[in-house]
């Protein structure tokens, strides 16, 4: 007999092993069967079968001289949770003359057997997948907030609050000692190698007790964890616990790493600053992304600035934010449309949609008759039936294809009826929306302003360091700009296509 649990189960179901093993030894004293080895596996996931005594239990199944008839599990579920493993379980048991027995559930070697067996591994991969779909939305969630969900980094620890929550803590022991990996290599007098000797001779330890190795000590020098970031799937959130290193002194070690001057720091800008443009605006003498950083003043003051990372380039190295971040408002008022221009263009879409929509209702009427069609149809099918007119073979095989004809064409249909659309309120508010284009992306937080940044862009603007040409633009303002003319105040000669302002 196999029976398997995992700390889940226990703690949501109170599905224990001994309720397991003892299920399954009631059902081998009932059907006379001989129990002659048991394998479980406690606190033990299902999603994989590579189980300790899983595997055991199959390699035992394979030995001839074991003599294994039977394999008996309390449920198809503590076997596996994957329809594949469930399959290829079944298939190697099969092909050593070994059945299958579930004592809750009524599978065998008969067709229907075969099929309930499918039904309940599919069933347990549904849970399954269900599960963790939570548990990822969960922890999505939560790192949004600021809150790690998983093993604490180096220099942190898992503890619980007050109230039993699950929170990161300093370890006091180590973080010290991280504090001191990083200003000792900041002070740019001694290597990695150099600092990683010391703080081993101080006494740190990894997790397991061992002297720090350079690949730990490479990991610690690149965690942004310390500075308050936590990076989960190439994404980085803001973290509420504590920080270990400020931002100025860890950007100025990966320089360093990276083998860059302090004039090259440009690293820090992304997690000091909002820079909607960063990566975003092309140089426009050697079309590369602009990024951006943080200046230190003389007094400690922080100025913003946008920069070309291109060396070669000949464009000046560095504008401050707030003067591109007017000349791109600028842009934005040029190609924002006139009122005459989006009334014109209102007109157009309006009387587009009238013709969809007459479409899709006459579309939407003929479904719905047919389907009426079809569903009386299938009561005279029922009344039939209930006369003996037809036997219960015919009567299934015709009342499953109305029903599977009822279903195809209710999928068609839309969920919404296009009656309970407003058109004239949508096209409103989107051309409302267009009107104010400069004040929305001035008005915005960094995340919506590169989402308005991509639908008005479809390609990268490019910034000449005085103003920004404008090679395409999004349908709207494209058609816009193609109907304007050929005056336009934004566009400097150089080849790229004019704009007017109305």
């Amino acid at each position: 007999m196999y029976y398997r649990v995992s700390t889940e189960d226990q703690a949501q179901f109170g599905v224990s092993l001994e309720q397991q093993r003892k299920q399954c030894q009631s059902y081998a004293d009932m059907h006379d069967i001989e129990i002659i080895k048991i394998f479980h596996d406690d606190g033990v996931s299902a999603k994989t079968v590579d189980r300790p005594s899983l595997q055991g239990m199959l390699k035992f199944c394979g030995q001839k001289s074991n003599g294994v008839e039977v394999v008996i599990v309390y449920k198809i579920d503590r076997l596996t949770r994957n329809v594949n493993d469930y399959s290829s379980i079944l298939m190697l048991l099969s092909k050593l003359g070994v059945k299958l027995i579930s004592t809750t559930e009524a599978i065998d070697s008969t067709p229907i057997g075969k099929f309930i067996g499918n039904v309940m591994a599919a069933n347990a991969q549904l849970d399954n997948d269900i599960r963790s779909q939570r548990v990822s939305a969960c922890m999505r969630e939560k790192i949004e907030q600021g809150i790690w969900c998983w093993k604490a980094p180096y220099g942190y620890l898992n503890a619980r609050d007050g109230l039993s929550k699950k929170i990161i803590t300093v370890d006091k022991k180590r973080a010290p000692m991280i504090k001191f990996i990083f200003r000792e290599y900041a002070t740019e007098l001694y290597t990695v190698e150099d600092v990683r000797v010391k703080v081993n001779k101080m006494g740190l330890r990894s997790w397991s007790g061992k002297e720090i190795s350079p690949q730990l000590m490479n990991k610690i020098m690149t965690n942004k964890f310390y500075i308050g970031i936590m990076t989960s799937r190439g994404e980085e959130f803001e973290g509420t616990h504590e920080k270990l290193v400020d931002r100025q002194t860890f950007f100025k070690c990966q320089n360093l790493l990276n083998g860059k001057s302090r004039g090259d720091n440009v690293s820090e800008s992304q997690a000091s600053e909002d820079f909607p443009l960063r990566h975003f605006a092309v140089c426009a003498y050697c079309g590369r992304p602009l990024t951006a950083y943080i200046s230190t003043g003389r007094w400690g003051g922080k100025y913003p600035y946008y920069r070309c990372y291109n060396r070669n380039c000949s464009s000046k190295k560095s504008i401050a934010k707030k003067k591109i971040e007017d000349d791109f408002r600028g842009c934005l008022q040029e190609i924002t449309p006139k009122d005459k221009f989006l009334n014109g263009f209102k007109a157009v879409v309006l009387d587009v949609w009238e013709k969809q929509y007459k479409r899709i209702n006459e579309d939407k009427k003929d479904r719905d008759k047919q389907i009426e069609a079809l569903k009386e149809d299938k009561m005279k099918l029922i009344d039939m039936k209930k006369k003996d007119l037809l036997s219960d073979e015919d009567f299934r095989e015709a009342f499953d294809r109305i029903k599977k004809e009822i279903e195809a064409k209710e999928g068609e249909s839309p969920e919404t009826k296009m009656e309970e659309f407003n058109i004239d309120e949508a096209v409103e508010f989107v051309f409302d929306y267009i009107k104010y284009i400069p004040e929305t992306w001035k008005g915005s937080d960094l995340k919506q302003q590169l989402v308005l940044q991509g639908l008005i862009f479809p390609e990268k603007p490019i910034y000449d360091y005085s103003s920004f040409q404008t090679p395409k633009l999004c349908p709207i303002l494209q058609a816009k700009k193609e109907l304007a003319g050929a005056s336009s105040s934004v566009v400097a000669s150089r080849g790229i296509g004019p704009l007017l302002s109305g």
